[in-house]
């Protein structure tokens, strides 16, 4: 009775009866069998009075460890002839997942031990193989996501990012509320993120805005799904082409110029692309002397300082105002980048307006992007890619130091 308490309170052995215990090579096994009053039918639930004894079966389970001994539970099965149903089929195994040859409670050893341990070093520490490991970690994380609620997303943020090298990416999905990565797929396109929109689609979730890139398939993509809903568009991505146009025009005029005044130039790139407000003396010393030197090319940083101003007003109203004032100066200005980007910014004027009425960004999925290409180096790559994208859509929760 001692033996089957401890299997009950350690192991969750419920309703076994333990047999014996053999101590052979080195490992531990514990001979159980299932209570007779216990026996229910696989198939139609029948109890265990109308059940009769038709054969036996033996199987053995990977159960927990004793320090750095292996520890094994031996089940003395037997089939079972139903008179209710009339089948004869093997009795349940209730202390065991499926067809997983370990107990529930060594399944969740290893869990715990993934939130410490790289996979590798899991399988180790229990001797057992790598990819056992990585099955029960990918069930898990498969069960642990049909659980999510998609009903009352109101704001995403959509980007993507890098896979491996030659121009393999895949699109990620985050609600900027909770910082749950909700979708992963491959591809950059819109056929990479309608399914997971006409999901939410037919969740009929209360979805208010989106935010992205300046990228066409994206906003096709929601569009086609959601015509009334913001597009948002990310000012990290917006000031990045105000940095690019600044860096085109530096090399327009460096060509162009000779002698003295190209020397001025020479060695400008991050002081133009520095932050205004964050430039230390002897930078903004530099930049007076890169003013005197080159009109264009100071009127060049001018316009790209003033554009980031443009997210600290107080109300669209101000804001339209502002892009309008900014827009025209750009267009005046003679040079052909700044022009191009005024286009680019008046074809898409609605979304950046879109931000004063819902003041998101897609700030969450840059820093994810990080842990993403963490998460891979650390993995060394993965083979498997569903388990790949499992990882990353639970990398926002509190995850193992190591990855795989």
């Amino acid at each position: 009775m001692a033996t089957t308490s401890f299997l009950y309170h350690t192991l969750g052995l419920k309703g076994y009866r333990h047999l014996c215990t053999d101590y052979r090579g080195g490992e531990v096994i514990h001979h159980v069998e299932l209570h007779p009053k216990k026996r229910r039918c696989r198939e139609c639930n029948a109890p265990w009075w109308k059940l009769t004894l038709a054969g036996s079966f033996r199987r053995r389970f990977r159960a927990l460890p004793v320090g750095t001994r292996p520890q094994w539970v031996e089940l003395h099965g037997h089939l079972q002839a139903c008179e209710a149903c009339g089948r004869t089929l093997r009795e349940p195994i209730l202390f065991a997942r499926g067809k997983r040859r370990c107990i529930r409670r060594f399944e969740r050893f290893v869990l715990d031990l993934c939130g410490r341990m790289s996979i590798r070093q899991v399988a180790e520490f229990l001797r057992v193989g790598w990819d056992f490991v990585k099955e029960i970690h990918k069930e898990h994380l498969h069960r642990c996501l049909t659980k999510r609620r998609l009903s009352k997303v109101r704001y995403l943020g959509v980007d993507e990012f890098a896979t491996r090298k030659g121009h393999r990416y895949m699109t990620v999905v985050v609600d900027l509320e909770t910082g749950m990565v909700l979708w992963v797929q491959e591809g950059k396109d819109a056929a990479a993120l309608l399914p997971f929109l006409w999901k939410l689609h037919r969740l009929r979730a209360p979805l208010e805005a989106v935010a992205m890139d300046m990228g066409e398939a994206y906003q096709k993509a929601v569009r086609q799904v959601f015509p009334h809903v913001d597009i948002v568009f990310d000012p990290y991505h917006v000031v990045a082409l105000a940095n690019r146009a600044v860096d085109e025009t530096r090399r327009d005029l460096y060509r162009q110029l000779q002698g003295p005044d190209r020397k001025v130039i020479k060695g400008s790139r991050f002081l133009l692309l520095h932050a205004g407000e964050r430039l230390p003396p002897d930078a903004q010393q530099r930049l007076r002397e890169l003013a005197e030197a080159n009109e264009p090319l100071y009127m060049a940083y001018l316009l790209k300082e003033s554009l980031r101003m443009f997210w600290k007003m107080g109300d669209e109203e101000t804001a339209s105002a502002v892009l309008d004032e900014w827009i025209a100066q750009a267009k005046a200005s003679g040079l052909p980048h700044f022009e191009r980007l005024a286009d680019t910014l008046q074809k898409y004027r609605a979304g950046l307006l879109a931000y004063f009425r819902h003041s998101i960004t897609t700030a969450p999925l840059e820093g994810l992007n990080n842990k993403i290409k963490v998460l891979k180096r650390q993995a060394y790559g993965f083979r498997d890619q569903e388990y790949f994208k499992l990882r990353v859509l639970f990398i926002h929760e509190p995850t193992p130091s190591f990855a795989g």
